[in-house]
């Protein structure tokens, strides 16, 4: 880790995310460091590497996911930095199928079976640097996801400049991504889902202890975007409208999606304290109609030469889809689901985590986060009757490990 005080602007720049381009669903936990003087026999000097694992569980005993990473970013030659990493998806537990109100109310039914999946993952990254000092940089990523009822490819292709004397850094990037979706239960469905996205974004370095960050989003989905497991079943009371007592209808969602979001960070070392200061917002929407907020802050804070630690706090809110609900109406629309991820409801999630120089050349850090969503926590207060179902909890570890060759 780097010292705070004597290195306030490194520290910083250490400590800054890259801007992501999303149509690569794997992400490399690098980020820019000074190397050892070591080199090894199989990693040429200025190389990383890393393993990663988290550990999702909700409570109640529901979803689990496990997802062990493993990454490595490494030079070639002056002017070319080649990247890759792999990860598998382990999830296990009951997943919520079926809205009904037979009982009364909406309620959501976890399927009676535990859900087993694996998920395996692969990119890579070839990078170009350009420029007087390498300052500038192009790259290319491919990148490959597939399960049982799923299967991406994704291509990225992304671009850096800086100037003002190197205090600003433009980004661009482009990204597509095909999918082929498919279902477990329905094995006649193997539908196409094509997802392109471009980015611009723009660092700044304010002084030498201040860094902006802002960057704008578009994606554009096309094809099959329901969910093929979801099913909403509605009883309609006596004296309602004309027709069969019962309605059983699958998740229809639109076959496109456009959205935008817009992402700006700032992170301020301060020197005095051995600590950097970071903030973020986000802002997306869609012409689904959901609209969200995002709002975050953490403390990195140097405890002495081996130990630093990190508190952090997230808030989320959005709205609903303009054809979320929980139970069906007449006459049946045209799009309808019950998938609470479309809901209303705002969530809360604080994290802390422990970062340990270990000698020259190895880092450690363990972090852990409570995430706890809620309807009457999103913004502007409580939310109507029949927009959110029940609470949801899930505890987050996350263990990794970082070596500089």
């Amino acid at each position: 880790m780097s010292d705070l005080k004597s290195k306030p602007l490194q520290a910083l720049m250490a400590a800054t995310i890259a801007l992501p381009i999303a149509a690569i669903p794997v992400e490399v936990f690098a980020q820019t460091t000074e190397s050892s003087a070591a080199s090894t026999a199989f990693m040429p000097i200025g190389s990383v590497a890393g393993i990663r694992s988290l550990w999702y569980r909700e409570d109640m005993g529901r979803m689990r996911v496990t997802e062990p990473v493993a990454w490595f970013k490494l030079p070639v030659g002056d002017r070319w930095e080649w990247a890759a990493s792999a990860t598998v998806d382990m999830v296990s537990g009951a997943s919520p199928q079926i809205v009904s109100n037979l009982a009364g109310k909406p309620t959501q039914i976890l399927t009676g079976a535990s859900i087993t999946d694996r998920r395996k993952a692969y990119d890579t990254n070839l990078t170009h640097k350009y420029g007087a000092l390498n300052e500038n940089t192009v790259s290319v990523s491919v990148a490959r996801s597939d399960e049982e009822d799923y299967e991406s490819n994704a291509f990225g292709l992304n671009a850096t400049l800086d100037f003002n004397e190197r205090n600003t850094t433009l980004a661009l990037g482009l990204g597509r991504r095909n999918d082929l979706v498919m279902s477990v239960i329905d094995r006649s469905l193997k539908a196409d889902r094509d997802v392109n996205e471009a980015l611009v974004g723009l660092t700044q370095l304010i002084d030498r202890n201040t860094l902006v960050q802002s960057n704008l989003t578009y994606t554009r989905q096309r094809g099959y975007l329901s969910d093929p497991y979801r099913l909403t079943v509605t009883r309609f009371t006596v004296g309602g409208p004309p027709g069969p007592p019962f309605s059983l209808v699958k998740d229809t969602r639109p076959d496109s999606r456009s959205s935008w979001a817009w992402l700006t960070r700032a992170k301020r070392a301060l020197p005095s304290k051995g600590a950097v200061l970071s903030a973020e917002y986000r802002y997306y929407r869609d012409d689904w109609g959901v609209r969200s907020h995002t709002l975050a802050g953490s403390w990195l804070q140097r405890v002495d030469d081996t130990f630093s630690a990190e508190a952090g706090l997230r808030y989320y809110t959005q709205t609903k889809a303009d054809f979320y609900r929980q139970q069906l109406v007449r006459p049946l629309p045209t799009y309808t689901s019950s998938d609470q991820r479309l809901a209303t409801f705002g969530a809360l999630e604080p994290s802390a985590k422990l970062i340990a120089r270990v000698n020259e050349s190895l880092t450690v850090d363990v972090g852990v986060s409570r995430y706890r969503q809620r309807g009457q926590w999103r913004m502007g207060g409580n939310v109507a009757d029949g927009e959110v179902f029940e609470p949801l909890s899930a505890t987050l570890v996350n263990v990794g490990a970082v070596w500089r060759f």
